[in-house]
């Protein structure tokens, strides 16, 4: 388990990321390119009643998040890992497991998607019956501050496939632009003061959740 870090969303609508790079570029942090631009993806993975989208609803601070995550193509996974991310208000935790025997794997044929969900519940996530709901796939912008201490990253080109039933197999496009802030909870004070020159308000923004309430009829 890594150690607690506080994760900070802002959400941008009706704004490119161009912009928003250029005022963290600006801002007081002095903010650098840290990684080179890269896809992000993800598939989600819930129970039956869809606990994790309820309990963000619901303002619940204490809960887990379930994911498979890989870089690159989104048509087959990638040196494939699978997450446990636990939450208890902007303070996060993230359990981070090697998935190698599922590498190149295509998970459009329900085969692999099965074999894939029976191994995640059957060694990972022992007494849990999950299902694979949703795959989300954006661009990343990764950045750091001058002294090294809070990453930035800036996620643009959202879009989601609903996976539970194998139904709506196509990509639901997202224009919103998502910047997170993550830094060591001794850093959270003198962080939000000077994030007072980022003009816009903070925002709880989970893709999950945002990308699940657009299929919202056709999960239920």
């Amino acid at each position: 388990m890594k150690n607690k870090r506080i994760e900070r969303k802002w959400v941008f609508r009706k704004v490119d990321h161009i912009s928003v790079l250029n005022s963290l570029l600006r801002s007081l942090f002095f903010f650098k390119t840290h990684y080179p631009i890269r896809n992000v993806n993800s598939i989600y993975f819930d129970d039956m009643n869809l606990s994790n989208i309820s309990q963000n609803l619901a303002g619940i601070s204490k809960r887990v998040k379930y994911r498979v995550r890989w870089y690159g193509e989104n048509n087959s996974l990638k040196n494939p890992h699978f997450e446990i991310k636990s939450k208890r208000g902007f303070e996060t935790q993230k359990q981070i497991i090697s998935l190698k025997k599922f590498d190149n794997i295509n998970y459009n044929i329900k085969n692999n998607l099965n074999y894939l969900t029976h191994f995640i519940n059957d060694k990972i996530v022992l007494g849990k019956i999950l299902l694979p709901t949703l795959l989300i796939s954006y661009r990343r912008i990764y950045l750091i501050s001058s002294n090294n201490l809070i990453r930035a990253t800036i996620d643009y080109e959202i879009k989601s496939k609903r996976l539970l039933k194998f139904k709506n197999q196509f990509f639901c496009n997202f224009n919103d632009v998502i910047l997170e802030l993550k830094y060591d909870p001794n850093l959270d004070w003198v962080t939000r003061r000077t994030l007072n020159n980022i003009k816009v308000r903070y925002s709880k923004s989970s893709k999950y959740v945002n990308c699940a309430l657009n299929y919202a009829e056709s999960f239920s």
